[in-house]
């Protein structure tokens, strides 16, 4: 019978390969979504391949390995919190833009390092570094091509200060990059000794460890080059300490990096050698104005939020990826005065803090004993080997392991660098011999792998429509902001049959019929609107982002009966509740007040909102336009003066009302 031992090892070396090249213009999100639906996707057929083998009798369900308790534990840590979770659906599903990190992607992780680590052995080991390395070297090139402009057209960042290539963010392409750096090192050396020093191939080696490192300075993300200095570090006192041979040349690696870093423009380099600007006072005020907080302080408050919320649900946390949500509950204040201010965070840009405060202690504790489980066996096998001066993987996975460490401290995982975390350790394990001794396959056994392939087909199906449901999504967001509703419904229509239970399509069908019942009035779209939004907050309870858009579909249709006002109001007190330092969500029921011409009653809500964010130009603005129109000019010249002082660039109105108002007042 025909073996599918070649066929999961091909779909490996895929996985390896094409998942972090994948990005889309089609999608809702396009760079984590797309990478995650093709981990799914061959997550489902590895499966079936491997179960295939195993009913054949070609290889064995299960082999133990040292990471089997520790996962296992982590795994059910994280079922129980998704379990208690405040947001079932997006503990198991991930946040819906990113959904690495949900459930249903940990258990894909996990199954595919105990398929992997059942068909490893030397040559697969070789091939998935050469097909990862060949991988990151399209990427690297992209990364180069970017820095000097050849796609800044297609993206509002700018692109060639800090690239990101097909990882989607310059963290992310960085943290990527570290992984692959330490075994492109190793891949030098080892071609110098199969192949001697003259040789051409050991040096195309040496020219991808170049690419690679000139790309992460490229991305100028001070977290990733800290982790790779770090690693590196680590892996030349190794090799410099045990190689005597070959220490001119890791001197020459060194060096070259080192060159590299004093030559091109970097945050190490930067803080080293600060570069002399010539910043005039129009520049400092307009920094002021702005007031572009330092990155590393707002991760400090957003840590701060994180911790607190640990303090409050210690055990499991509030539920797995609900940080979008659960932060609100705790997000300190000061966070009103940052750049970053009205910035939804969906992570802790900390995966242990980020774990602490979603799975509570349980979960970070599951999480670290997987960590430091994996580093004993690393370095007890790097010791070993060391003492019997056999050259092995060990010192490179440990410092390509360790980068991860570093760059998850100062951020979160993505699909790219997630797979590498939890199946690195496969390449730890020795040759794996994947044929069962000479058994021969049963009736029973052979007839099981149809009803396989028919839930593997059911499987690959839903995968399949989910992703099309969010491209859908994505053309009826396209469309919903031309202010085309009826074509924007259309394909949200789509999106809610390939996947009923999103809320997110829920929600913005709501939205939508709310803005069609505006024009139409009738009652069949009003009643639409509010089903969907009742079935969105009946899904996802504690998304302040849903209570907000259910505010707005009342606002819509109040334009078409006042009673629906008052739901309006009520569900934006319900947002409060769950967002108590949110200064935006009391300036929007001041606005919604004033829509219904109720300014007294908007006045206290303003000053909540700059009572949170004493800088806050906007709400300062609409309390002087309400005393003045109350002839209570004393109070408007105070709040249009603080609306001047506080907006950038500039509010010509609150200018031209204090001057009309008050032409003796000094701006």
């Amino acid at each position: 019978m025909k073996s599918f031992i070649k066929s999961v090892r091909f779909l490996f070396l895929t996985l390896f390969f094409v998942t972090p090249l994948i990005f889309t213009q089609s999608n809702s999100e396009l760079f984590e979504l797309p990478k995650m639906y093709f981990v799914y996707l061959l997550t489902i057929l590895i499966t079936t391949f491997h179960l295939v083998n195993v009913f054949k009798k070609q290889a064995p369900l299960f082999k133990k390995t040292f990471l089997d308790i520790p996962l296992l534990l982590f795994l059910i840590s994280q079922i129980i919190s998704t379990i208690y979770s405040i947001d079932p659906h997006t503990s198991f599903f991930g946040y819906y833009s990113r959904l690495n990190g949900g459930l249903l992607s940990l258990i894909c992780y996990a199954l595919l390092y105990w398929i992997l680590s059942i068909y490893i052995n030397s040559n697969f080991k070789k091939q998935i570094i050469n097909f990862s390395l060949l991988s990151g070297f399209l990427i690297s090139i992209y990364a180069i091509a970017q820095h000097f402009g050849i796609d800044k057209n297609l993206w509002v960042q700018d692109v060639q200060s800090r690239v990101f290539s097909t990882l989607g963010q310059p963290n992310w392409l960085a943290a990527y990059l570290c992984i692959l750096l330490p075994f492109s090192i190793y891949k030098f050396f080892q071609s110098i000794n199969t192949y001697g020093r003259i040789a051409i191939r050991p040096y195309l080696y040496l020219f991808l460890t170049l690419i690679f490192y000139i790309s992460i300075l490229f991305t100028k993300s001070k977290s990733g080059i800290i982790a790779c200095l770090i690693s590196l570090f680590v892996y030349f006192t190794f090799s410099f300490l045990k190689n005597k041979n070959s220490r001119k040349l890791l001197i020459l690696n060194y060096s070259l990096l080192i060159i590299l870093s004093l030559l091109i423009a970097n945050p190490i380099k930067d803080q080293l050698f600060p570069p002399k600007l010539e910043i005039g006072n129009s520049t400092l005020e307009i920094n002021n104005k702005l007031n572009i907080t330092p990155s590393g302080d707002i991760r400090k408050i957003v840590w701060t939020g994180a911790v607190d919320l640990w303090k409050k649900f210690p055990i499991f946390g509030t539920g797995v990826e609900t940080f979008a949500y659960s932060y609100y509950w705790t997000r300190p204040v000061k966070h009103n005065l940052t750049s970053e201010w009205d910035f939804l965070y969906n992570k802790a840009h900390n995966e242990y803090i980020n774990y602490l405060a979603t799975t509570g202690a349980i979960g970070l504790i599951t999480y670290s004993i997987l960590i430091f489980t994996f580093l004993f066996s690393l370095i007890k096998n790097l010791i070993r080997n060391w003492k019997l001066e056999i050259e092995n993987l060990s010192l490179v996975i440990l410092t390509s392991y360790i980068s991860i460490l570093i760059t998850n401290a100062a951020g979160f995982s993505v699909v790219s660098t997630s797979l590498f975390f939890f199946l690195l350790p496969a390449l730890l394990i020795p040759d794996q011999n994947t044929k069962v001794e000479t058994l021969h396959a049963t009736s029973l056994h052979k007839f099981l792998i149809i009803p396989l392939i028919l839930i593997s087909f059911i499987f690959t199906k839903r995968i399949i429509f989910f992703y099309l449901a969010d491209i859908a999504y994505s053309q009826a967001e396209t469309y919903d902001s031309r202010n085309n509703y009826k074509t924007a419904l259309s394909y949200l229509q789509i999106s809610h049959q390939f996947n009923p239970k999103e809320p997110l399509y829920t929600d913005k069908l709501a939205t939508i019929y709310s803005k069609i019942a505006l024009n139409s009035e009738k009652q069949e779209d009003i009643d639409k609107s509010i089903n969907y939004s009742n079935l969105t907050i009946k899904i996802s309870p504690s998304n302040i982002n849903f209570w907000k858009e259910r505010a707005q579909v009342y606002l819509y249709l109040s334009g078409v009966d006042s009673k629906y006002f008052s739901e309006a109001i009520i569900s934006l007190d319900k947002a409060s509740l769950l967002a108590p330092t949110d200064a935006k969500i009391y300036y929007s029921i001041g606005q919604f007040l004033e829509t219904a011409s109720l300014q007294k009653e908007a006045i206290p809500y303003y000053q909540k909102a700059i009572e949170l964010k004493p800088n806050y130009d906007y709400a300062y603005f609409a309390l002087g336009k309400i005393y003045l129109s109350q002839k209570e000019n004393i109070l408007a010249k105070k709040n249009l003066q603080k609306a001047v002082d506080y907006s950038y660039p500039t509010n010509s109105e609150a200018e031209r009302l204090l001057k009309t108002i008050f032409p003796a007042t000094s701006l």
